[in-house]
């Protein structure tokens, strides 16, 4: 009973299901469910016949995205890893019959060399449970970054489908002016045609738009999970705001203190230093016995004995240097990750600035003029200082100058998921 006990005890870990959402709350602001069903389901105040905020997309992926799911499983190995671990080997009985002039003589065994290598073993499983779920920690995390990044391109080509179709509109009453003005002798034919193939451009680009916008749709439906039960969606953005960042060696620092993935990487040393003791304790083996025979000078006759292996030439020279390995691997891959989101960070550092730099740029001054080139151009039309032909130009450069802007500020969006998603989203002070 006793052993059963202990061996019951082992198992329970606080890095389960619970430790995963809770992890992924508080540095994202949104959790997981309770526990996952094979229908949708809402987290509670969304509702996907209303129009879809960033937060509400991310919080219905966290429900329903069937990777995240797939990934989870990953628990439930790392506890069955865990159960065996600590469970003890039964003993072994063996009995010989009395047949002949042969007595009857039975032995039982136990190798109790378990009692020295368990403890490396529990250790073992215990890290590798604390190292799945903060590797889940992390899978959950890019999750919302994709969601965040698959809402600001899907924006990004509805918001320019519009224009391009108001573009469209522009074109065709150009060419319409322009097929009159042919017509009147003030343009040639040649020059007529320009303006045709002008618009056949713009109407390509608005295929083109449909088609992406589509495509975005597709993407961010199978994040959330959706993509088997929903075709229509609409999403709300929330109004757009610049965050002032920090020095990338700030943000560099800030990530490897917090990030899961770091973590995972710290505690696969220290897993990898369990294995090693586990198989240095391998070398010696001890197994308790008991013999027992039905006729002796006194009867029956009952003995305790052992057996141990004496390590002359075999001391798991292969295991203790396969362990070895795996420590020098384990330390290689902590720094190999550390490169890695160093990269990760001053990528998306240099393109946030980058983005900024150009979002900025439009907004303080380019869509300012253009507007101002519009209104000008209209009030220049109407006192008959240039032809109505003239001020539509003014309106297609405005299009074109809010087609730049839009993508420039989805670009910033994009990287600022990104660099929130490279330091652990919330641990950043932005």
């Amino acid at each position: 009973m006793l052993f059963m006990i202990i061996s019951g005890c082992v198992t329970r870990t606080p890095y389960n299901e619970k430790y995963v959402s809770d992890n992924i709350e508080k540095r994202s602001g949104v959790g997981l469910p309770a526990e996952f069903s094979d229908s949708i389901s809402f987290p509670p105040g969304v509702l996907f016949e209303d129009s879809l905020t960033e937060k509400e997309s991310v919080a219905i992926a966290l429900w329903n995205n069937p990777q995240l799911q797939v990934d989870l499983a990953d628990l439930g190995f790392a506890r069955a890893d865990l159960i065996e671990a600590g469970m003890l080997n039964n003993p072994a009985f063996s009995l010989l019959f009395p047949l002949g002039p042969k007595q009857l003589e039975f032995t039982l065994s136990y190798a109790i060399d378990i009692l020295w290598q368990r403890p490396y073993r529990v250790a073992s499983a215990k890290l590798n449970s604390e190292k799945v779920a903060e590797n889940l920690v992390q899978n959950g995390l890019a999750l919302v970054r994709d969601v965040y990044i698959s809402f600001a391109n899907l924006n990004k080509t509805q918001e320019q489908l519009k224009i391009l179709e108001d573009e469209v509109s522009l074109d065709i009453e150009i060419a319409e002016i322009a097929s009159a003005r042919r017509l009147i002798g003030d343009i040639s034919e040649l020059e007529e045609t320009a303006f045709y193939l002008a618009t056949s451009r713009t109407r390509e680009n608005v295929l083109q738009a449909r088609r992406d916008k589509e495509i975005q749709k597709i993407r961010f439906l199978t994040l959330l999970g959706l993509i088997s039960e929903r075709t229509d969606i609409e999403i709300a953005p929330s109004p757009f705001q610049l965050s002032e960042m920090p020095e990338p060696e700030e943000i560099i620092k800030t990530a490897l203190a917090c990030r899961p993935d770091i973590r995972a990487a710290e505690l696969e040393i220290e897993i990898a230093g369990k294995q090693l003791g586990w198989e240095k304790s391998k070398i010696f083996n001890l197994t308790a016995m008991l013999d027992a025979n039905a006729e002796g000078k006194e009867g029956f006759e009952m003995g305790p004995g052992g057996q141990i292996t004496i390590p002359l030439f075999y001391f798991n020279q292969g295991g203790t240097e396969r362990a070895r390995t795996e420590i020098e691997r384990a330390a290689n891959n902590y720094l190999a990750i550390q490169q890695s989101i160093r990269k990760e960070i001053l990528e998306a550092y240099q393109g946030y600035l980058a983005a900024r730099s150009t979002y900025e740029m439009l907004h303080n001054e380019i869509l300012t003029k253009a507007k101002s080139a519009v209104d000008n151009g209209e009030l220049a039309y109407l006192s008959g200082e240039i032809s109505y032909l003239e001020f539509l130009e003014y309106k297609r450069q405005f299009m074109n100058a809010r087609l730049r802007f839009i993508a420039a500020e989805a670009e910033t969006s994009i990287n600022m998921a990104n660099l929130y998603y490279s330091v652990g989203w919330k641990t950043i002070p932005f």
